[in-house]
């Protein structure tokens, strides 16, 4: 018997900002892997690189689920779930960030660095999805499901070798470069993932509630995921600036 899925269509603007706060995301968390790289120890700037990138991935993928539109179906997330995804992507960044903080880097550390940032990103999409409270099934293309985990760590490990070879020093806007792949390692890896995704009717279930304040709740916390983002920028800079002027008073 054919199963009669549920069409899907996704708001293009919205599609759009979930690019942007990828990239942004990204760029946000490599001002803290370049500290990493050059010496600095802490670990507080590893998590706060894994935090950063972490709440990215959480706010490109509620932003890419916002612009979502299932026809006649309303969609609640549950709160553990939710939390559990986000805590996988700063995870996942964690240990592919421990893997390049080193100024030298080996292929098999590059490798490693894309393997735990890609399935960093696939973890929390999924359990993202498994997250979702709606009336319809939830059913996975297998093969697809594959795909999108290869597109995260192939893009991943490509944006961790751009960081880490020596054959991109004197590349132009190396960072930039960087932040794009592993920035585009989040959405390009989500919506191949929705296309895996079946939704199918399913009357048996709870009606799923969702109120005005609910959206509303989800919508701040994005923009408080994206403005978490950006203090590292914020951090880097000033102390650039700091050691920009040490040196001035040392000549």
């Amino acid at each position: 018997m054919e199963q009669n899925h549920l069409p899907m269509h996704h708001d293009p603007l919205l599609v759009g900002t979930s690019f942007f706060i990828a990239i942004f995301a990204s760029y946000a968390a490599l001002v803290v892997i370049r500290r990493l790289r050059q010496g600095n120890r802490s670990p507080l700037w590893l998590w706060m690189g894994a935090f950063t990138y972490g709440m990215g991935v959480w706010a490109m993928h509620f932003t890419a689920m916002t612009a979502l539109r299932l026809e006649n179906l309303l969609v609640s997330y549950d709160p553990l779930l939710t939390l559990v995804s986000v805590l996988l992507a700063i995870l996942g960044a964690a240990a592919a960030f421990q893997m390049v903080r080193r100024p030298k880097v080996g292929g098999l550390g590059v490798l490693g660095a894309g393997f735990f940032l890609g399935t960093g990103i696939g973890a929390m999409h999924y359990t993202g999805m498994l997250a979702m409270q709606l009336d319809a099934k939830l059913s996975f293309n297998p093969p697809l499901v594959a795909l999108s985990l290869l597109v995260a760590i192939a893009l991943g490990t490509f944006g961790m070798w751009t960081l880490t070879s020596p054959a991109f020093d004197r590349v132009p806007m190396r960072n930039l470069l960087t932040a794009t792949l592993t920035g585009l390692a989040i959405p390009l890896m989500h919506y191949t993932a929705m296309l895996a995704v079946r939704f199918t009717p399913n009357p048996d279930t709870p009606h799923a509630q969702v109120v005005l304040q609910g959206l509303l709740s989800l919508n701040l916390f994005i923009l408080l995921a994206v403005a978490l983002s950006a203090l590292p920028l914020f951090a880097g800079f000033l102390l650039d600036s700091a050691s920009d002027h040490g040196l001035e008073v040392e000549t």
